[in-house]
């Protein structure tokens, strides 16, 4: 019965959120509504509202990244402007839970899904170049740097394909560094409703074996304003030096749901399943209500992690049996000047971790500068949400930037 328990926790309310959309009338609810009514696809931030996130490395402590993936720009899909988008950045839960990384967004769908080549249409044709940058670290001397730039191009047929690589290193007390140099393909089609992507790569580490990476996610909208994805992704864990030296994989699924209830009011909820190499199992959920009031946003969020082992002490990566973070959220967002807009947020929350509850806070900056056809982020947070149990207060901190090109 302890496993089921555990399930059953672990779930909780998001699951019910699952049946939601699955009940006929909440669908035809949702189709009644009038088009339009949130918002025009002039409101749309193609390289922010891309597929749905690649967790084919799926741990960093005190990770900041793009927020997870909420709809495709398609005609028909559900449609939000950027700012809501932003303001789901720092609730993601890699966010909330600093043990979650999630890497870059697969490139943004095409508006219309395949089409005939055009006579003297090249190959590929590049269209974005993306550099990111995110620097975590700890009170405990552990550090993960990652530098991973991509480019993305459309196909003939008006399919996208994009090319990404890096530098990442880990650097842990105790154990030696590890570099790693990600190496991964990304193709994605628009069919009917459905945005479909396929990835593949190799990591490469200067003192370890070849590692494989495999990502495949299919998004499609429900009525007009909501959107459903699945995700299936497999490859290294990078939670720390540890766990890469001990080459820990895993394979994970699940579910997200992004539903715009009412133009400021929108409810984010996601589900991940995950099988380890080592034979350990884990189960997440996480869910966000957020209401807008004007430049301002509350939420509220949940999270809940649990693994049917504890082998943190042996295999180097935190796997609590029972991890529940629950907090509220207070934030700003707004145009500075006409090229600068910034986002501040701060969290304050309790979690419960072994038993054990203890209270949490956490804050967060992020500025985008806009120079003609590049945009520049720059942010730095701070979190004291646990990454171990190692019984003491974590401060966990990152700087991140991304660098956004269009040709």
């Amino acid at each position: 019965m302890a496993p089921i328990s555990r399930y059953a926790r672990c779930v909780g309310v998001s699951s019910l959120l699952w049946m939601v959309w699955l009940c006929p009338g909440w669908a035809q609810s949702v189709q009644s509504l009038p088009a339009g009514e949130f918002g025009s696809e002039s409101d749309l931030q193609p390289e922010v509202l891309a597929d749905l996130p690649d967790d084919s490395a799926i741990a960093a402590p005190a990770s900041l990244s793009r927020p997870p993936t909420l709809l495709s720009t398609t005609a028909g899909s559900l449609q939000t402007d950027s700012s809501q988008a932003a303001d789901l950045l720092g609730s993601s839960p890699e966010n909330l839970n600093p043990g979650l990384y999630v890497p870059p967004a697969p490139p943004t769908p095409p508006g219309e899904g395949a089409t005939p080549p055009e006579p003297g249409a090249p190959l590929w044709q590049i269209e974005t170049l993306t550099v990111d940058f995110r620097d975590d670290f700890n009170n405990f001397d552990q550090g993960n740097r990652f530098f991973e730039p991509t480019v993305t191009g459309r196909l003939a047929n008006g399919d996208r394909l994009s090319f990404s690589t890096g530098l990442n290193s880990f650097t842990q007390p105790a154990v030696d560094r590890v570099l790693n140099v990600p190496l991964r393909a990304a193709w994605t089609r628009q069919m009917g409703d459905f945005t479909t992507t396929l990835g593949a790569g190799v990591d490469v580490f200067d003192r370890l074996p070849l590692a494989l990476n495999l990502t495949a996610s299919t998004t499609v909208p429900i009525g007009n304003s909501a959107t459903l994805s699945l995700n299936l992704n497999q490859g290294p864990y990078k939670f720390n030096a540890t766990s890469l030296q001990n080459q820990i994989t895993a394979w994970r699924y699940g579910p997200n749901l992004y539903w715009q209830i009412t133009p400021n009011t929108s409810l984010f909820s996601q589900l991940r399943l995950g099988n380890f190499n080592d034979g350990n199992w884990e189960q997440q959920s996480f869910t966000r209500l957020e209401q807008r009031l004007g430049e301002f946003t509350v939420a509220a969020n949940l999270f809940n992690w649990s693994f049917s082992r504890d082998v943190e002490a042996t295999n180097g990566y935190f796997s609590p049996p029972d991890f529940l973070v629950t907090n509220a959220e207070l934030a700003w967002r707004g145009q500075v000047f006409s090229d600068l807009a910034c986002r501040v947020a701060g969290t304050l929350g309790p979690q419960r971790l072994l038993g054990e509850w203890s209270l949490t806070y956490g804050y967060e900056a992020l500025c985008t500068v806009q120079l003609n056809q590049v945009e520049v982020d720059l942010g730095y947070a701070f979190s004291t949400v646990a990454a171990g149990t190692g019984g003491s207060t974590y401060s966990n901190r990152s700087f991140r930037s991304q660098v956004r090109a269009r040709f």
